[in-house]
């Protein structure tokens, strides 16, 4: 078993490009994307056919980093990275960054470069990842958007000559190549047409570019220890308890961890349709995760067995969850772009209207109080709150900057919001839900 970090010196430099090619040259890969992104995953999970797992020190902790990669890592482990690789929550090193990451798990790391506009200045970009933190073992560079061979072999030399840390391939400079942002964020991996082909094209290009022999020697042998099991005190605590979880094309942004926690705690989960299904399961607790429920606004308010079928649920006192664009859907209402309004379930009073812009101010990493408990979340949505009505809102939101703000609507046994949580380090606020959940049945 070993592994590697695949990170980039910034946001948008081909990581993910790359990250697909190596995991689709390499066999028995297990896929890992550090941060809180859900799309990446979803591409991992196509090329691979395993399951890609988040690797997030804000919202895991080290130890819960150490246990998902531990457990999770099959023959070859490639962990993407997100942004920068020394970009995260400020400006200490200890920021949950990519860098970070790779020091907690002591990964060694292949650094993406642009070859753009320079020639023997790409010894120096290189030499300053390298310098700003001897912590953090570069032990390779791909150079990415290379027009021909002899231009690789003169930065190659100026790289290798200048910082002691081998090249060990290019990309070419081809659209056919790049996995766009027209392909990113906007549809799963499944639902792009041309993505089969382009793996293909990929992969092949990979192995006549890139030495593959070359980066497995780097990859580090993982001293797989028994990683202490974290959650062996909940094994089967709610055994019998059942769970539906929304996915589908509207619903899809899920942690492969959390949903993995609930099973080990004996729950049984069942995946339902919003858009398809007539009716919701027969289930002691919906969950409806993140994704994309403004691209299908008019299946989804269509559906009105489904959303009647939600509403007799919630009346008689069934437990319900959301997060994003679960919430929205919760929510009465959403106002696409144009303003018009499509009816959602109406258990909120509220209305979410698109806004087509990131909504910066509330976007990031946030600690989230619930009375006395305590968790960690991430905001990442192009939608805000319009018609707020007089719902409670539980959950404190409190940024690092000393913001603080109130989400998290409750109606009943239904609580959601825009927050997204993942388990373990919020595996209080979790556990005061399934609480809730197992008194009422019994």
């Amino acid at each position: 078993m070993k592994g590697f970090v695949l990170a980039g010196t910034r946001s948008g430099i081909g990581k993910t490009t790359l990250s697909m090619g190596l995991m689709s040259a390499f066999e028995d890969v297990s896929p890992f994307k550090v941060g809180p992104d859900y799309i990446d995953p979803s591409f991992h999970k196509f090329v691979t056919g395993n399951k890609s797992y988040n690797l997030d020190l804000f919202l895991m902790g080290e130890d819960g980093v150490k246990y998902s990669f531990y457990k999770h890592s099959k023959h070859l482990s490639i962990v993407e990275g997100v942004m920068g690789l020394y970009d995260g929550l400020g400006n200490d090193l200890d920021n949950f960054s990519t860098a970070h990451l790779s020091r907690v798990l002591n990964l060694p790391v292949i650094l993406v470069v642009d070859s753009g506009g320079k020639s023997t200045s790409i010894a120096a970009e290189v030499l300053g990842y390298k310098l700003l933190d001897p912590r953090v073992n570069i032990a390779g560079v791909i150079i990415n958007k290379v027009n021909s061979e002899k231009l690789y072999s003169m930065l190659k030399e100026a790289v290798e000559m200048h910082t002691g840390i081998p090249c060990v391939g290019y990309l070419k400079n081809d659209e056919k190549l790049a996995i766009s942002s027209r392909h990113l964020g906007l549809l799963q991996a499944e639902e792009i047409e041309d993505l089969e082909e382009k793996k293909s094209i990929l992969k092949e290009e990979i192995k006549k570019t890139i030495d593959l022999k070359k980066i497995e020697d780097i990859a580090t042998d993982i001293s797989f220890k028994k990683e202490m099991d974290l959650f062996n005190e909940f094994e089967n605590r709610y055994k019998g308890l059942k769970v539906g979880v929304a996915k589908d094309s509207a619903f899809s942004f899920y942690y492969e961890d959390n949903i993995e926690l609930l099973q080990k705690m004996g729950i049984d989960i069942l995946e339902f349709s919003p858009i398809k299904d007539k009716k919701v399961p027969d289930v002691d607790l919906l969950y409806f995760g993140g994704g994309y429920p403004e691209n299908y606004l008019l299946e989804l308010s269509g559906n009105r067995s489904f959303l009647d079928s939600l509403k007799s649920y919630h009346e008689k006192g069934g437990f319900i969850y959301g997060e994003c664009g679960g919430f929205m859907y919760l929510s009465s209402a959403i106002k696409d772009l144009s303003g018009q309004r499509y009816t959602m379930s109406n258990l909120l009073d509220c209305d979410v209207k698109m806004t087509g812009k990131l909504f910066i101010k509330r976007f990031g990493y946030v600690d989230v109080e619930w009375g006395d408990l305590k968790g960690k979340a991430h905001e990442f949505h192009y939608s805000t709150i319009d018609d707020q009505g007089l719902d409670e809102r539980v959950f404190k939101l409190i940024k690092q900057d000393g913001r603080e703000w109130m989400c998290g609507y409750k109606n009943k046994n239904l609580i959601a919001g825009y927050p997204h949580i993942h388990f373990f380090k919020s595996l209080d606020i979790i556990l005061e839900i399934l609480e809730g959940v197992k008194r009422c049945r019994t």
